[in-house]
């Protein structure tokens, strides 16, 4: 059977990692904890799961911090979860099914953010839960094998898919959700985060420049500070570096679209289709052409997410009505 290494950077983590910890029981062979400087009962927790609990001086890289993690590691595979994450028990029997293939050589799984906070995100998914409204969903490389080629880079936002991109190493796609809780944290921390992150982005456009994610990042900051221009700006370059990535096609449309800039972020949004259809850009669509009083376009736009599984049905059929009661008003305007 092959063994697996959970690898952890943890700081002040005290009312989260033991569920984490908890949550992999049975399944890791091994944990790997490195400490960035918790002044709470972190380590306390962690010495009861493990022995491999290790210092490491903070310097704004989580890339560093990561790839120290993994210098202690002496399983064949190395799965990686932060503090406030969870693997529920289908997730595990996916996984050590998973670490039996010897094709494979990393994994990268859907990351499910719990949220009250973010209901308009372009993915999110209502769904039942106690403490939450739904979820938004991001994929992202958590478990590979134990090789010295694969690191971690970047400063924020750090990932080991470029490390395996340019050593032509394949990435497989595993439908084991990561649940992740951050918003249990509360909202303060949250905007911290933020304001920390967006520091570490503008680090990696000095440190990376050719790395698109930071722009993209920082663009979207500065849209939720109302700097419209300027996030424009960033998500430009974005899709300048990486013009492929639909994702970073779909910010800059939005900012485009906080400008009023309809015509162009259709320009945009049209291109993105050419690459590759899916249901964010229509939905995209949609709502440009509503604004610009296209409802026909509008309504093809929705039909179409529709069509290709949106799994936000139920938001795109109540645009859908709308518009066709705009279209109906239209049609029988009320004698004065």
């Amino acid at each position: 059977m092959a063994t697996i290494s959970l690898c952890m950077i943890v700081k002040d983590e005290e009312k989260f990692l033991e569920q984490c910890l908890l949550s992999v029981q049975g399944l890791v062979d091994e944990i790997v904890i490195v400490d960035t400087g918790s002044t709470d009962k972190t380590k306390e927790i962690a010495l009861r799961f493990t022995s491999k609990v290790y210092d490491f001086v903070w310097d704004d890289d989580f890339a560093a911090a990561r790839n120290e993690s993994l210098k202690y590691a002496t399983g064949e595979w190395i799965l990686i979860l932060d503090a406030d994450e969870v693997i529920d028990e289908e997730g595990r029997r996916g996984i050590k099914e998973a670490v039996v293939n010897k094709e494979v050589i990393a994994y990268a799984f859907p990351q499910l953010h719990y949220t009250n906070n973010y209901v308009h995100h372009t993915h999110f998914v209502a769904t039942p839960h106690s403490q939450f409204k739904g979820f938004f969903v991001v994929e992202v490389v958590r478990l590979f094998r134990n090789r010295p080629i694969i690191r971690f880079e970047y400063c924020v936002h750090e990932t080991v898919s470029d490390t395996l991109k340019r050593n032509n190493l394949k990435i497989e796609s595993l439908s084991v959700p990561i649940h992740h809780y951050q918003e249990s944290k509360g909202i303060g921390d949250i905007e911290r985060k933020q304001e920390f992150y967006f520091r570490l982005s503008l680090n990696n456009i000095r440190k990376y420049p050719n790395y698109a994610k930071s722009y993209s990042d920082v663009g979207i900051y500065y849209s939720q500070k109302g700097e419209y221009e300027k996030a424009l700006e960033y998500c430009q370059k974005a899709v300048e570096l990486e013009p492929a990535k639909l994702e970073y096609r779909l910010n800059l449309s939005y900012r485009l679209r906080d400008l009023e800039k309809y015509d162009e972020a259709i320009v945009v949004l049209r291109r993105a289709v050419s690459l590759r259809e899916d249901e964010a850009v229509f939905r995209a669509l949609g709502y440009i052409y509503y604004q610009q009083k296209k409802f026909n376009e509008a309504l093809e736009s929705y039909s179409k997410a529709l069509d290709l599984g949106s799994p936000l049905t139920e938001r795109v059929k109540s645009y859908i009505n709308i518009i066709k009661l705009e279209i109906s008003n239209n049609n029988n305007p009320k004698k004065s």
